[in-house]
């Protein structure tokens, strides 16, 4: 028997237990790498299909999704995106350039109105109008802030016509109410506001007029009254109107020589 067994063992290869167990591990290792070898070309098919691939896109995390506006196509929208651009952003109302800024906008949305899209006018209309809104009010603003600021003339008109009797008719003395408006008003002709001299100088003139007009007998006129009347003529340049008047008190009256001379010298200065 041991005779046999040494034979045997001489002319086998994988004989030990540990031989035979790498030998079975081989085999399978042979075994897999023909199964995947087999199964590459069909896993490579499956996974650059179009369904696979837009899978495979969207697992991604550094995809990038273009959120941009789509290219104008017609011509009104590629007019409207290259006026849009001439917008200005943000304005700051506070800013001395706001005004003009407002203007631009304005001018601009007038022109995406005239050339723009027909489903976007009442929109570029609406933003227009708004634009002259923020333009009217810092108009009202910056006129305010002249008139309080760069023209002392409107503080005086304001001052003064605060000393203008209204109700003359009504008063006890309504000659001397007459005189006394027509006096303030030939102040504010004198050192009002420029565009409103004609009209204050016409007033003047009316309630002269006016005081005249509501005396009864020419007994009625005192010297402050005729004073206060030279004072007026004079304020309102009529010098020729003042000396007028002083000769027709001078023939009714009677006030005096030196009465005379003192008006006289008002007139000429």
């Amino acid at each position: 028997m041991k005779d046999i067994k040494n034979t045997n063992c001489e002319n086998c290869y994988i004989c030990s237990r540990k031989q035979k167990f790498w030998a079975w591990v081989l085999l399978f290792g042979i075994f897999g790498c023909g199964v995947m070898t087999g199964l590459y070309p069909l896993g490579h098919k499956l996974a650059n299909t179009p369904d696979s691939a837009v899978k495979t896109e969207s697992k991604e995390p550094d995809a990038v999704v273009d959120l941009s506006d789509p290219e104008p196509q017609k011509p009104c929208e590629i007019n409207e995106k290259v006026l849009k651009t001439r917008l200005a952003r943000n304005i700051d109302d506070t800013h001395p350039g706001a005004f003009t800024a407002h203007q631009n906008n304005m001018l601009v949305y007038k022109r995406l109105f005239n050339t723009g899209c027909l489903e976007n006018r009442d929109y570029f209309s609406e933003m227009a109008a708004n634009e002259r809104i923020y333009m009217d009010a810092l108009a009202g603003v910056e006129k305010k802030n002249n008139e309080s600021v760069e023209r002392p003339c409107r503080e005086i008109e304001s001052a003064l016509s605060r000393r203008i009797i209204s109700g003359c008719d009504t008063n006890q003395y309504v000659s001397e109410c007459h005189l006394n408006n027509a006096e303030v008003y030939s102040k504010l002709a004198e050192d009002g506001c420029p565009e409103n001299i004609e009209r204050y100088r016409k007033n003047a003139l009316d309630e002269l007029q006016i005081a005249d007009g509501v005396r009864i007998n020419a007994s009625d006129i005192n010297p402050r009254e005729v004073r206060s009347t030279i004072n007026t003529y004079k304020k309102l340049q009529m010098q020729n109107e003042a000396r007028r008047y002083l000769n027709k008190v001078e023939k009714m009256l009677d006030p005096g020589i030196d009465f005379i001379m003192e008006l006289q010298k008002v007139i000429e200065e």
